[in-house]
């Protein structure tokens, strides 16, 4: 029973240490940069022409993975009924062939990551004015990034306002 008194004087100590830091905080909101800025018109816009220009690399890719795969199944099926030579010779094939799967996959990658990053530094500014005008006209105090956050309640996401915001931008 003594213990109750204490605990709750403990409790009342730290709240009022708390609650005048709560009140200098204005608001708080989370925020996901990233994903706001490709959830934008133009990242969907700019996705869909990255598709357009790596259809033919993206298409032969495709087919070496089932020309790759067929070549490999084929070795497996085969190899007791092939000889020494042949064996070799599929196997140099299928060498070969996953390099320069390998090579394409690389480049595809590298391609795709390159335009994101010119995308994302391109979109920055933007996303700085619109930060600067929901700062000034929401009084918001601190921007977490979402991608930090363990849990959020659904209000002080800003990400879809952002987006619609972007949206707007010329």
């Amino acid at each position: 029973m003594n213990k109750f008194p204490r605990i709750l004087g403990s409790a009342l100590l730290a709240m009022s240490l708390v609650v005048p830091a709560l009140a200098h905080a204005e608001t708080i909101v989370v925020l996901k940069p990233e994903q706001a800025m490709f959830a934008t018109e133009k990242a969907i816009a700019l996705g869909h022409q990255l598709s357009a220009e790596l259809k033919p690399q993206t298409t032969r890719f495709d087919a070496m993975g089932v020309e790759l795969q067929a070549l490999q199944q084929r070795l497996q099926a085969d190899k007791d009924l092939m000889s020494a030579a042949e064996v070799q010779a599929l196997q140099g094939e299928i060498q070969a062939l996953a390099a320069e799967y390998q090579q394409l996959q690389n480049y595809l990658s590298n391609t795709k990551l390159k335009i994101e990053q010119e995308f994302l530094a391109k979109m920055r500014p933007t996303l700085d004015k619109i930060l600067r005008q929901l700062i000034e006209e929401n009084n918001i105090s601190l921007i977490i990034n979402g991608q930090s956050v363990i849990y959020n309640a659904a209000g002080i996401d800003i990400t879809p306002k952002v987006v619609e915001l972007l949206n707007l931008e010329p």
